[in-house]
């Protein structure tokens, strides 16, 4: 690659005349930055180091061992001969590249342009990253003209010469074990350059999800989630993580969804005349790859122990009675055909046990056998690293969730209307979870709620189907989950709902100053038992309720009606906290008439 390769096109240099126009500064001076700025950022390919770094990233994620389809690798592998491949994975560790660069160098690919933040480019290291493919960017270039021109045309270059690209479309690793929201900013660029550029080459996206067994970040993650701060990356901060993984962790599993075409997506969002709507592109290519990342990600042996023993009352739990929690589950995991990393059996003593060893060994899970049965719980300095395992997998079952307090809303709402009432409370839910969990277009999600009702509440829509029938099967139904899938979120909701309305002034600028004050509510309400999650004790869910009240318009001062829809929203949070609490005790009751059933069934045989 030469400089002029890359910055000499008669586009790019326009576009430095507009800036030099814009900024008035001389044309040489721009082209200097330009030539600057892609030194910096420019990978340097080397065969030595690229077999060097191979190597390296075989040994620092040497605590795993790496699942994924052979075949679907050979497919991409295929596709990418005729095309560019831009690899989109979720971010949960900082072993993510190696542990993909090491499944894709055994098929053969070169090594990914991986788009990574300049705050890891630690000497040396650094320096062979940029040869093998790291292109560092700046964490901050908005306001820079220069910087950003360069950046554009380099990626474009890249397209327009078929070379694979790799970043983290959430912007960061996620804080609590599920996706983030998808950061635009160089998906921006890529879809400019593909609409500007217009490659020979068809570009693919590749929903690439990456989930771990277990993994040695989640304690200084959720400590950072409390309140704690965030240790920067330094050479010795890369010394202790390299250490941290000669202890084996289990699985590295790796898995692609159905690859999404950026010429099909630009395309099918044009207006009637033809002409691109980029915001509308950007966006549906987004949430597109962030549904499909889900829709693959196999459901982990951890993240079913945590799931049975979080939110269980401050209880330890017997494994039999954990067993009860997931059997239901594991039903309606196979009716939906969720993916799984292995064949889990609850009968036997296989992945799950292993899980829970695995799990004990790290210290998220505690066992104590000094009595007549083997018992397991999580303590309060663990909740949010079993979460983290748990929220792996809860966008399986949000739609359930939301079913479930919809329902019940209109029991006690005595809805004369019952599927509208249920429709509205649905959708309600939905608005207020948007910025937690990903959700289809309305048609679709009316779609997937009317299923859901019905594979609880069969029948449901006919005309003889009565209230007093559907509080019957809902006292019967052996998986309510509500409680351990959305409960914490929007414990935390209300909390950062009730602090919000009592600020007679609030302007913009003073997020994180509301979300500190919220943590340090949440602890104290913790301490004197007026929390019933310590997960929801969290950073993360503080700053989405408050990105959920910023879009209901709730942030500002003096304006007229502003406090009392403040309240408003206050005490609707706390009426779905309260609804929460009441399946959590359905639930604790129906697994109670369950064990007495069971019991009277062995009794009478």
């Amino acid at each position: 690659m030469s400089v002029d390769e890359v910055l000499g096109t008669a586009r790019f240099q326009d576009q430095l005349q507009r800036i030099s126009l814009e900024t008035g500064r001389p044309v040489p001076d721009l082209q200097a930055e330009a030539r600057a700025d892609l030194k910096e950022m420019a990978t340097r390919p080397g065969k030595v180091t690229v077999a060097a770094w191979d190597r390296f990233c075989r040994w620092i994620a040497r605590a795993y061992r790496l699942d994924f389809d052979p075949e679907a690798i050979q497919y991409l592998r295929d596709l990418n001969r005729s095309s560019s491949l831009i690899f989109l994975p979720n971010h949960r560790s900082y072993l993510d590249p190696p542990v993909l660069r090491s499944a894709l160098h055994q098929f053969g690919f070169p090594p990914n342009n991986t788009i990574g933040g300049s705050n890891l480019a630690l000497w040396p290291v650094s320096l062979i990253a940029q040869r093998n493919g790291t292109v560092f960017m700046r964490r901050e270039f908005r306001d820079d003209l220069v910087y950003r021109a360069v950046f554009k045309r380099y990626i474009a270059y890249l397209i327009q010469n078929k070379k694979n690209l790799e970043w983290y479309i959430e912007g960061g690793r996620t804080r609590t074990g599920k996706l983030r929201p998808p950061r635009y900013g160089v998906l921006k660029y890529v879809m400019d350059a593909v609409e500007e550029e217009q490659p020979e080459n068809e570009v693919y996206v590749i929903p690439t999800s990456i989930i771990y067994d277990a993994q040695h970040e989640v304690g200084a993650i959720s400590a950072e989630e409390m309140g704690g701060s965030k240790s920067p990356e330094s050479l010795k901060w890369l010394y202790q993580f390299s250490r941290s993984q000669s202890t084996r962790l289990g699985k590295a599993h790796l898995r692609f969804g159905e690859p999404l075409s950026l010429g099909d997506a630009i395309d099918l969002t044009r207006d009637s005349e033809g002409s691109p709507r980029p915001r509308l592109a950007i966006n549906m290519v987004a949430f597109e790859v962030a549904n499909r990342i889900n829709a693959v990600t196999p459901i982990t042996p951890s993240a079913l122990v945590t799931f049975a023993l979080l939110d269980n009352g401050a209880r330890a739990i017997t494994i039999s009675e954990g067993r009860q929690i997931l059997e239901p589950l594991m039903t309606y995991i196979g009716r939906r055909q969720f993916p799984m990393t292995g064949n889990i059996d609850l009968s036997s003593h296989g992945l799950l046990r292993d899980s829970i060893a695995n799990l004990v060994d790290k210290g998220v899970v505690n066992l104590y056998e000094g009595g007549k049965d083997q018992i397991l719980y999580i303590d309060l300095e663990h909740q949010h690293e079993a979460a983290f395992y748990r929220n792996t997998i809860i966008h399986f079952f949000v739609n359930r969730a939301i079913t479930e307090l919809s329902v019940l809303k209109a029991l006690e709402e005595d809805a004369d209307e019952l599927v509208m009432a249920v429709w509205d409370n649905a959708r309600r839910l939905k608005d207020l979870l948007k910025f937690e969990f990903f959700f289809p277009r309305t048609e679709e999600f009316a779609e997937q709620i009317a299923d859901e009702c019905s594979l609880i509440y069969p029948d449901w829509q006919q005309s003889d189907f009565t209230k007093a029938d559907l509080r019957r099967m809902l006292h019967k139904e052996r998986l309510l989950l509500s409680h351990r899938v959305v409960g914490p979120f929007l414990e935390s909701y209300a909390l950062l709902a009730e602090e919000l309305a009592k600020l007679d002034d609030f302007v913009r600028g003073d997020e994180e100053q509301l979300v500190s004050q919220c943590i340090g509510v949440a602890k104290q309400m913790w301490l004197q038992q007026d929390l019933h999650s310590a997960e929801s004790i969290s950073k993360d869910y503080f700053k989405n309720a408050f990105a959920l009240v910023e879009n209901l318009g709730l942030i500002g001062s003096g304006e007229p009606g502003l406090q009392k829809r403040r309240q408003d929203f206050a005490n609707e949070m706390q009426e779905l906290v309260e609804r929460i609490s009441k399946i959590r005790r359905i639930d604790q009751e129906n697994r109670g008439a369950n064990e007495v059933e069971i019991a009277t069934a062995a009794t009478d045989v």
